[in-house]
């Protein structure tokens, strides 16, 4: 059984309020993110909540999730995956470290990822698009120790380095695992695309420059122009 944790508790300073609650496509943006997860194979959603957290819960439906607050999230996203990590079964066998601000992921994305991991029994798995790598990934239990020892506004790829061998990419036909809504603009550009009827893909080529080579473990190839994203560094 695989964990799905889903990290929504940053303080989305560049919006103004909780990018859990932006509309997007008629739902809110957390509540997109949690469709994906429950289309798929994850046999449990723990959901991460911190900045606005009594506001999300009013305005997005968390049934079927555990949900936890993570009173440090201004210390990074380290801090909401030692939360998650405390609060997951004991029984997971690995852990999907879901976005909450990545809301063109599919569904099948995470399926692929489950499905090699139990196939493989591969310690990290990690999405690529073109040969870039992106988000979500999957961390086996094995490793869940040293996820709870990373410390700072850094996630999962903090560990990585010290387990290059043991990453396997995972080819997937999903544009979506490249990019985030960070900022007022990108998110007026997709929401607006959805609000026409466009596809997801659309709304995805709204969003100039988003083209991440930093990769959740590290540096993809081919090396492509560089943005902010595409890595686990957000809580």
């Amino acid at each position: 059984m695989i964990s799905a944790i889903v990290l929504a508790a940053g303080m989305s300073s560049r919006m103004g309020e909780p990018k859990a609650l932006l509309p997007l496509g008629g739902e809110p943006m957390l509540a997109r993110v949690l469709s994906t997860v429950r289309r798929s194979r994850a046999g449990e959603t723990v959901v991460v909540l911190g900045f606005g957290a009594d506001r999300v819960r009013e305005g997005v439906g968390l049934d079927a999730t555990t949900t936890v607050i993570n009173p440090d999230f201004a210390r990074g996203m380290s801090s909401s995956i030692r939360v998650a990590l405390r609060a997951a079964r004991p029984d997971a066998a690995g852990f999907l470290i879901v976005l909450g601000d990545q809301p063109f992921v599919s569904s099948a994305t995470l399926d692929a990822l489950i499905e090699r991991h139990e196939a493989s029994g591969a310690k990290i798995l990690v999405p690529t698009v073109r040969g870039v790598r992106g988000n979500p990934v999957l961390v086996d239990r094995s490793l869940s120790g040293e996820m709870a020892r990373i410390a700072g506004d850094v996630g999962c790829r903090a560990i990585f380095g010290h387990h290059r061998s043991e990453i396997v990419e995972v080819p997937v036909d999903d544009p979506g695992i490249l990019v985030d809504i960070d900022t007022p603009e990108e998110y007026r550009r997709a929401a607006e695309a959805l609000q026409q009827g466009e596809t997801s893909e659309s709304a995805l080529a709204a969003l100039p420059g988003r083209h991440p080579g930093d990769g959740a473990a590290g540096p993809a190839s081919p090396p492509l122009r560089r943005s902010k994203r595409a890595r686990n560094t957000r809580t």
